[in-house]
C-alpha cells in the first residue's frame, strides 16, 4: 500500500500542542489504558453485507495537563483474512483492521468539563472478495475532530460523553490477487462518526469505565462515485485506565 502523508500531519500537531504548553501549568498526569468494545455490526459492499462480530481491544496513551492534553489511541489488527464457513454452511468473506489516532484537546472554560480537540486517524483494512484468493487492502487517513463533556456524578464517578467527527478521509484501495497480475490501485474517499456514552468510577489511581459507543465508517471510490465499503457497529465497552506518573 502507498505511504500517505501522515508524519507532517503528525509533526504539525505536536507543534501546536508544544506551543500551548508554554502557556500551561506544570501540573501533569501520564495514563495509560485498554478499551475492549464489543463489535456487533454490519460490512457492506455493493455486492452484499456479512455480519461484523467479536471483542476489538483499543489502548490509549494520555498525557494530560491542566487545560490541554496530548493522547494516542491505536486498535491493534482484529478481524480475520481469508474465508469463513459458518455451520450452514454458507461461506462469507472476513475483514481485517486496525486504527491508529494522535489527537490534541484544549479545555474550556474553567471547570475542566468540556474540552475540543483535533487530529489525525489513519484506518487500514483488509477484506477478502470474491473467491480465494482476491482481497481488497485500503489505508484512508484524515483529520478527527472531537468533542468531550467530562460531567462529575456522585463522590467518585463521572460520565464521560464523546462525539468525533471524520469529514473527510483520502487513501487507495489496492488489490491482492495471488496468483494473478495485480490490479490498478483505486482512489477512495472516507467519512466515520465515533460516538461513545460512559460512566467511570475513580479508585485511587485507577479509573474503571462501563458504556457503549458506536462507529459508523462509510467509504467511496472517487472515480465511478459508488459504494466501496460502509462498516457499522454499536455495543458495550468496558475500560481501565492507570495513571502511571503525576
Amino acid at each position: 500500500m502507498p505511504r500517505l502523508p501522515v508524519v507532517p500531519a503528525l509533526l504539525s500537531a505536536g507543534v501546536v500542542a508544544l506551543l500551548l504548553l508554554g502557556a500551561t501549568p506544570a501540573r501533569a498526569e501520564t495514563t495509560i489504558g485498554v478499551q475492549l468494545l464489543v463489535v456487533n455490526g454490519k460490512h457492506t459492499e455493493i455486492a452484499g453485507s456479512v455480519p461484523l462480530s467479536g471483542v476489538a481491544p483499543l489502548l490509549e496513551l494520555r498525557q494530560r495537563w491542566r487545560w490541554i492534553d496530548l493522547t494516542l489511541e491505536g486498535l491493534p489488527a482484529v478481524g480475520g483474512q481469508g474465508y469463513l464457513v459458518v455451520p450452514s454452511g454458507y461461506v462469507h468473506p472476513l475483514t481485517n483492521a486496525s486504527i491508529f489516532t494522535a489527537l490534541t484537546h484544549v479545555s474550556i472554560g474553567k471547570t475542566g468539563r468540556y474540552w475540543v480537540g483535533g487530529g489525525i486517524t489513519v484506518i487500514n483494512q483488509i477484506t477478502s472478495l470474491g473467491s480465494p484468493p482476491l482481497a481488497a487492502a485500503s489505508r484512508v487517513t484524515g483529520g478527527r475532530y472531537e468533542a468531550l463533556a467530562l460531567l462529575p456524578l456522585g463522590a467518585h464517578g463521572e460520565v464521560d460523553l464523546r462525539a468525533a467527527y471524520m469529514p473527510v478521509l483520502h487513501g487507495n484501495i489496492n488489490y491482492q490477487t495471488g496468483y494473478f497480475a495485480p490490479l490498478p490501485p483505486d482512489s477512495e474517499t472516507a467519512e466515520a462518526t465515533d460516538l461513545t456514552a460512559e460512566y467511570v468510577l475513580h479508585v485511587h489511581s485507577v479509573a474503571l469505565g462501563l458504556g457503549a459507543r458506536s462507529i459508523n465508517y462509510g467509504a467511496h471510490f472517487v472515480q465511478p462515485q459508488t459504494l466501496a465499503d460502509r462498516n457499522t457497529s454499536f455495543g458495550p465497552i468496558i475500560e481501565a485506565r492507570f495513571t502511571i506518573a503525576k
